[in-house]
């Protein structure tokens, strides 16, 4: 269970058909989207509430309809806000588009490392594409794929000849780097979090003074570590409300909680309700 595993290796559609649709809503696994990364480009719209969209360590603002492409290998987050349900697209635009020369064009004009946030500013046109190309996925891809590829290009055309202003982001390579000076911290946290874990402890697995490793951490992961600790441990802590009949205190004190009140308010903060509610949701 690597909720900071930054190079997602799974595989995004099919190697025929290399895009893939995720719906997400407060009762989907990773409806907090994890920090991560891939190899393909993601589109991701934001049919209700908010979403906090972290890249490196810029954040961006999306409300109810809009939009962001973000460029491949660049590592991101997303907090949703106000019972956010988003959606979101994992396209290799590399495979594609590259078989045509306009295609290539395109991506030699959208990537690396490269963000499009569309607001409600965008042409009208860009935002009914957009909506046009995430229903066909709703209703069901199975033998649309002409139809789809024919939506995407469609989209992709408008969106380089609107003017639309392409941010370029931190190079992916650059990026992964800061992020894998984590990794030992991260993983001990991920085998250890039943234990009691220090401040002091991941900061030395990272080889950075206490203080740095806090404010190097929360850029990259934008969580606290003690934050991630928690947030870490509530997830578990599903895990075992879903698979288990053992208690709510035994799952607290087996999670890593010392204290089960502080586990349910913990638990409350990051799923809006409580572990019984939680539990019988499931």
């Amino acid at each position: 269970m690597h909720y900071l595993d930054y190079n997602e290796k799974i595989q995004h559609g099919t190697e025929d058909f290399p895009m893939a649709y995720y719906d997400v809503n407060e009762r989907h696994p990773r409806y907090r989207m994890p920090t991560h990364w891939h190899r393909e480009s993601e589109l991701v719209r934001v049919r209700r509430g908010a979403l906090r969209l972290y890249l490196g360590n810029r954040a961006f603002a999306l409300s109810e309809g809009d939009m962001a492409l973000i460029g491949e290998a660049v590592i991101h987050s997303g907090e949703p806000e106000g019972n956010c349900e988003y959606e979101c697209l994992v396209m290799d635009l590399k495979r594609l588009l590259s078989p045509t020369e306009p295609g290539k064009q395109a991506l030699r004009a959208l990537l690396p490392a490269s963000l499009l946030v569309l607001g409600k500013k965008q042409p009208e046109s860009l935002r009914t594409g957009a909506e046009e190309l995430f229903a066909r996925f709703r209703e069901n891809a199975a033998g649309q794929e002409l139809s789809i590829l024919g939506t995407l290009y469609s989209l992709l055309s408008g969106l380089l000849g609107s003017g639309t202003d392409i941010q370029r982001l931190e190079t992916p390579e650059r990026s992964r780097q800061k992020a894998e000076q984590l990794r030992p911290a991260i993983e001990y946290i991920e085998t250890h979090y039943a234990q009691h874990i220090a401040l002091d402890q991941l900061a030395k697995l990272s080889g950075m003074s206490p203080k740095y490793f806090c404010r190097y951490f929360q850029t990259i992961v934008h969580r606290t570590p003690i934050d991630y600790l928690n947030y870490f441990r509530v997830e578990c802590a599903c895990d075992a409300l879903t698979a288990t009949d053992l208690s709510v205190a035994e799952i607290a004190y087996t999670c890593g909680f010392g204290d089960s009140s502080f586990f349910i308010k913990q638990f409350k903060r990051y799923k809006g309700v409580t572990p019984r509610q939680y539990r019988r949701q499931g």
